[in-house]
């Protein structure tokens, strides 16, 4: 989980009421659209973290959802307890105020609560627009601090302004994560709304990292912890659950949905959650072909295990994996309980294991000493005047693991023969969850020259075997 380190990029906090502004000033200064922006109360639940530069010195900036000092219960208070833990570790924060309201009781209680933390603040005054400059900013003086940036985040005014102030603030050497390599695995954690996505989250982190909530939907933006696995650094992507199209009329959930894509296309390894008391939907379903049309791996994570009789919903469970997933090949599954630990340690490692199985490069030679053992077991059936013929295979790609197979015609190799040598292969490769796809090209005569070989494209290279 995050960690302070001296050598780190010091943070940059966004505090304030609901409604403020404070996503669109955050993807202002982060320079892209990284937090959900809705011009309704309560749009970000989750701390949303990024490194960006600012003046040219890197640090790590957080937007927090709308806080409210005085809630007890329910998801306002979970939202506190998560602003108040950002609080601690911010070295300079944005108070975030609305210049067209003025300064309401919130803004104040939330002000008295910097004021006794002794934290470096900035009153940012936006919503600027249309509204007296000189007396807006005026009146936020009132909450106690001297330094006070009027912005219009919407409008793009005032941030190169505001950016000059947040640079004057930072502290010479302030951090809180360390180093992480930029080639950790990445595994995002998907999955139905309410299925236990963040409280998997903060099981794996042994923290609050993440925000948990007894409703669905509480995850609305894209959350990264970085955490160690022995050696390996590990990043998981805590993602908004993924309801069905129809059911995604609100723009804001639409919005979720789509982070959660962009969230699948930035992972190495796809942690689907699965309800054991529900068991598997449609949708799963669905969540999972997502996920392995992007090339990822998938692990399948049955989550609240705690709550069925092993002995006769496990074997039920078992053939619903099998009839509705089926098309995981080979699956990698996991049974556990996010809220009593139980199962929990063995999910990174075997998203670990899958991922690097994934990874691997296989020589022409190999790959063709397979075909062949394949085509000898179990010759192709004949499909107009003769069988097809195979010629040689190469891997062309890793991400996902991808053979480019010349045959005499492709037309004559039927579909179940295509995943008899899919099956075949994947075996041989020792893959497993993730995708293996062939590609068939014809070849018009056996004496035709072999090209070289091509060899896997991606940007590290991989293992040989």
């Amino acid at each position: 989980m995050h960690e302070r380190d001296a050598d780190g990029p010091p943070m940059v906090a966004l505090l304030g009421r609901a409604n403020v502004g404070k996503s669109t000033l955050f993807n202002r200064l982060l320079r892209n659209s990284r937090a959900l922006v809705d011009d309704r109360p309560g749009a970000t639940r989750d701390r949303i973290v990024a490194e960006t530069e600012i003046e040219r010195r890197k640090v790590l900036l957080v937007d927090t959802g709308g806080l409210d000092p005085e809630a007890e219960q329910g998801l306002p208070a979970a939202v506190r307890r998560q602003a108040e833990r950002v609080m601690q570790d911010a070295d300079v924060i944005l108070l975030v105020t609305d210049a067209r309201t003025g300064v309401l009781p919130l803004d104040r209680e939330i002000a008295n609560r910097l004021r006794r933390a002794e934290k470096r603040v900035i009153v940012v005054a936006n919503k600027t627009d249309g509204v007296q400059l000189d007396a807006a900013v005026g009146e936020f003086y009132g909450l106690g601090f001297d330094t006070i940036v009027a912005t219009s985040a919407e409008h793009r005014r005032g941030i190169a302004d505001l950016e000059i102030t947040i640079a004057r603030m930072l502290p010479e050497k302030s951090g809180v994560v360390p180093h992480v390599d930029p080639n950790a695995l990445r595994i995002a954690i998907i999955g139905r709304p309410n299925v236990g996505k963040s409280s998997l989250l903060n099981a794996l982190v042994d923290g609050a990292d993440a925000l948990v909530a007894d409703e669905p939907g509480t995850t609305r933006d894209t959350t990264d912890s970085w955490i160690k696995v022995g050696e390996r650094d590990v990043v998981l992507i805590d993602t908004a659950g993924l309801r069905k199209q129809a059911r995604r009329s609100d723009r804001l959930e639409r919005g979720s949905a789509h982070m959660a894509f962009r969230a699948l296309q930035r992972a190495d390894v796809a942690l689907l959650l699965i309800d054991a008391i529900e068991g598997v939907t449609d949708q799963d379903a669905k969540v999972a072909r997502l996920a392995l049309d992007t090339g990822r791996s998938v692990i399948l994570g049955v989550n609240k295990c705690d709550e069925i009789d092993p002995s006769t919903r496990r074997p039920e469970l078992a053939k619903q994996l099998d009839r509705k997933l089926g098309f995981v090949r080979d699956p990698e599954i996991v049974f556990f309980s996010a809220l009593t630990g139980q199962g929990v340690k063995k999910l990174l490692p075997s998203a670990i294991s899958v991922h690097d199985a994934s990874q691997q490069s296989f020589t022409t030679h190999r790959i063709n000493e397979w075909l062949e053992e394949a085509v000898a077991r179990n010759a192709p059936p004949a499909m107009g005047k003769k069988p097809a013929r195979f010629y040689y295979a190469t891997q062309v790609s890793i991400r996902p693991t991808t053979i480019l197979i010349f045959v005499s015609n492709p037309e004559y190799v039927p579909v179940n023969y295509r995943r008899y040598l899919e099956s075949y292969l994947r075996t041989k490769m020792k893959l497993r969850s993730g995708p293996l796809r062939l590609r068939l090209r014809a070849r018009s005569r056996a004496g035709d020259e072999t090209p070289s070989e091509p060899g896997p494209k991606r940007g590290s290279s991989p293992r040989r075997r």
